[in-house]
């Protein structure tokens, strides 16, 4: 027996900003930023009691390519909204959107430092202050990951190129820098090889050195040996 009731969806529908948001997230923002504006979803958490600020959704999971945030971030509760946390969370799930399937590793983490460093002073801070090692989390050595990180957001950042195309840039870097890491272990074998060899060579050089300062003396000897002998000789003749 088929199911009688429609099966009904939930549909997405444009709202006002929260004023809080409003504040914090500009378009002056996004001008600095060199981004094109990131829908923004605000939800209430649910679940078991676990608190979390913001997700990626993956993009075939949006409609709009949005990205969600808590709502408590944007209501005046006990706290009131802070416009660099709200900036901060907001960036934090825009550079999941612009580097998919990236999740925390180190071109995610440049390229959330290259929009916080593009956002300036907030609060009066620099909001690159708030990155974490939490950005990185995904790498096995996570201080390597941040300093390539670091390298790259720094020579992106200044840049005339879109936010859209730096983060094209970063997972291309990435993929280099992955592979260069990847072949660390072969570099260093050959790299003990080229050294045992010039080690093979230097002994070999100082045996040859040695054997022939040997075959010197031998040949002194019989030079000298011979002479003796001829003196011996000649005075008997």
């Amino acid at each position: 027996m088929t199911m009688q009731s429609p099966v009904v969806a939930i549909r997405q529908v444009e709202a006002p900003l929260p004023p809080a948001f409003a504040a914090a997230v500009t378009q002056e923002l996004f001008d600095k930023l060199r981004l094109e504006p990131v829908p923004v979803m605000f939800q209430h958490e649910y679940g078991n009691g676990d608190t979390w600020d913001g997700y990626c959704p993956h993009r075939t999971n949006t409609e709009r390519g949005e990205v969600v945030m808590a709502k408590r971030l944007v209501e005046t509760t006990l706290i009131k909204p802070k416009a660099s946390h709200i900036q901060s969370v907001y960036l934090h799930e825009v550079a999941h959107r612009l580097t998919p399937d990236a999740w925390h590793n180190a071109a995610f983490s440049a390229m959330t430092l290259v929009l916080y460093l593009r956002a300036g002073v907030t609060d009066g801070a620099e909001l690159w202050q708030l990155v974490s090692l939490y950005d990185a989390q995904d790498e096995e050595d996570v201080g390597t990951a941040i300093a390539w990180a670091w390298k790259t957001a720094n020579e992106l950042a200044p840049t005339e190129l879109s936010a859209e195309r730096c983060g094209e840039v970063i997972l291309e870097r990435y993929t280099r820098w992955r592979t260069w890491l990847d072949e660390k272990p072969q570099r260093e074998e050959a790299r003990q090889a080229a050294i045992k060899a010039r080690e093979d060579a230097t002994k070999a050089n100082e045996q040859l050195v040695a054997d022939l300062r040997e075959s010197r003396y031998w040949w002194a000897a019989g030079a000298f040996l011979f002479g003796a002998l001829a003196a011996i000789a000649l005075r008997f003749l």
